[in-house]
């Protein structure tokens, strides 16, 4: 919207001149009149407060201190390469958009906007909010249970701004024992809103949730939220094309929940990964969705039709969904050329095979022990302070083995230790450590073990496997 300025008398623009004249770099800027709080802030890199006319953000990087709300009439522009810095303040830190604002948020691919706690760490803040006038199974005119915001009409084209190549980490806030902020809510947000690009890193509860509305989206990573990475309720019925999901930490609930009334929403090209375990897909009461090109890797369930709603519902690749189907026929999501992610996304490095020549495991990266990881005659790994290395549970098939000749070296710290373990840690998960030397046994020398077949047994007393301290293994047996 446009601004009035009043006018001035010549000796108050002379006194405005000379009081200019007279500040230093440091001092804050003169601002008309007529500039609210809330802009004064923002010109100030600070966001908090209600935000009620049209403004385009200019500073590198902004605070975000509390809430920050986009009210009817008004549009937020976050320009490429914006940085918003969360409070780690909980349920009282969130940006949200009300029926009738708009976000514009202008990331590129090469340069998204960030929006994050200084840590990132789960549940710092409540992120981001938008509510529009689409239907939804709940009414029109409905209270959010995140701020109290309303939401739900008839404005199925709604239009709330665009959302184009957007970073968030953190969220997930806890509201009451029920309800929680997600990375991204989508409140009956309608289809005339642009969403492509958007990456929601570690979140104490989902990634993205759709409570009703017809928004679609388009290119989405989810990685490590701690209860569901995409939900939806109240007859969302848009769509979401390419989407991939990675789990390295145990104890999430599901890579898609659905609840209750099916108007058929779609998922395009889904590719979901875990490494330890857990359920993809959950729908809940009569809730569905069509589903073409899937790909799930290392889950315990597949599908969950949690109340026994009607498989039918469900259709996955033309078909009936099938609870005993592995779904692992589908064609990956590239995500190569997604480098708003790139430098962001958990690399899993897969332990399978033998080991050569000298490798050196490192505490930045997360492993995965898939299968047999043997360590041949000559050969050394090393292993980092503080390096996770998580197996999968599939009995005699993992283990790790030192064969004559060659070397572990365990570097563990009492602070920081090594740890080997599946995701539960239940015995009997996998096979464990095997080390095999040249001393003397009363066996005989070239003796076969019991466990590989691995031959172990000689006449070097001195002989030296390597070093191991600081080792926490669980789940073996």
């Amino acid at each position: 919207m446009k601004r009035s300025f009043k006018l001035l008398s010549i000796a108050a623009l002379s006194a405005a001149a000379l009081t200019f004249t007279s500040c230093g770099s440091d001092d804050p800027a003169i601002l008309p009149p007529d500039v609210s709080n809330v802009v004064e802030k923002l010109q100030n890199g600070i966001m908090s407060g209600e935000l009620s006319e049209d403004y385009t953000l200019s500073n590198a990087s902004y605070s975000l201190t509390s809430s920050f709300v986009i009210k009817d009439g008004a549009t937020l522009t976050i320009p490429a390469g914006t940085s918003i810095v969360a409070d780690a303040k909980g349920t009282d830190v969130y940006i949200a958009v009300l029926q009738g604002g708009k976000i514009n948020i202008n990331g590129t691919n090469s340069n998204p906007v960030v929006m994050s706690s200084s840590d990132g760490k789960p549940g710092d803040w409540g992120g981001l909010t938008i509510c529009g006038k689409a239907t939804t199974t709940a009414g029109t005119n409905v209270t959010a249970e995140v701020g109290g915001f309303i939401y739900g009409g008839t404005q199925d084209d709604d239009n709330s701004g665009v959302i184009k190549n957007l970073v968030i980490k953190g969220t997930g806030a806890q509201i009451n024992t029920e309800s929680q902020y997600n990375g991204v809510s989508f409140y009956s947000v309608g289809s005339g809103t642009t969403v492509e690009n958007i990456a929601v890193f570690d979140g104490a509860d989902d990634g993205v949730e759709f409570f009703g509305g017809t928004v679609s989206a388009k290119n989405i990573y989810l990685e490590n939220l701690e209860d569901d990475a995409i939900d939806w309720t109240e007859g969302w019925n848009g769509t979401v094309e390419n989407s991939y999901v990675v789990n390295t930490k145990a104890g999430f609930s599901t890579v898609v929940e659905a609840d209750k009334d099916n108007k058929n929403p779609k998922l395009v090209n889904l590719t979901a990964k875990s490494i330890v375990g857990g359920t993809a897909l959950q729908f809940k009461k009569q809730s569905g969705a069509t589903i073409t090109n899937l790909f799930l890797e290392g889950y315990d369930d597949n599908i969950d039709m949690k109340d026994g709603g009607p498989l039918a519902n469900v259709i996955i690749e033309g078909e009936a969904a099938k609870l005993d189907t592995e779904y692992k026929a589908g064609t990956k999501v590239d995500i190569s050329g997604w480098s708003f992610i790139n430098g962001e996304i958990v690399e899993i490095t897969p332990l399978v095979g033998e080991v050569t020549g000298n490798v050196t495991l490192t505490s930045d990266k997360t492993y995965n022990l898939t299968g047999s990881y043997i360590v041949k005659d000559g050969a050394t790994l090393n292993i980092e302070a503080g390096t996770k290395i998580i197996v999968d549970p599939k009995g005699t098939d993992v283990y790790i083995a030192v064969l004559q000749g060659g070397k572990i070296n365990i570097n563990g710290t009492v602070d920081a230790p090594v740890v080997m373990a599946s995701a539960a840690g239940k015995p009997g998960d996998w096979g464990g450590l095997t080390i095999c030397g040249k001393a003397t046994t009363s066996a005989g020398t070239d003796v076969t073990a019991e466990v590989g077949g691995f031959i172990y047994g000689g006449t070097q007393d001195d002989d030296n496997s390597g070093v191991i301290k600081n080792l926490v293994i669980k789940g073996t047996g």
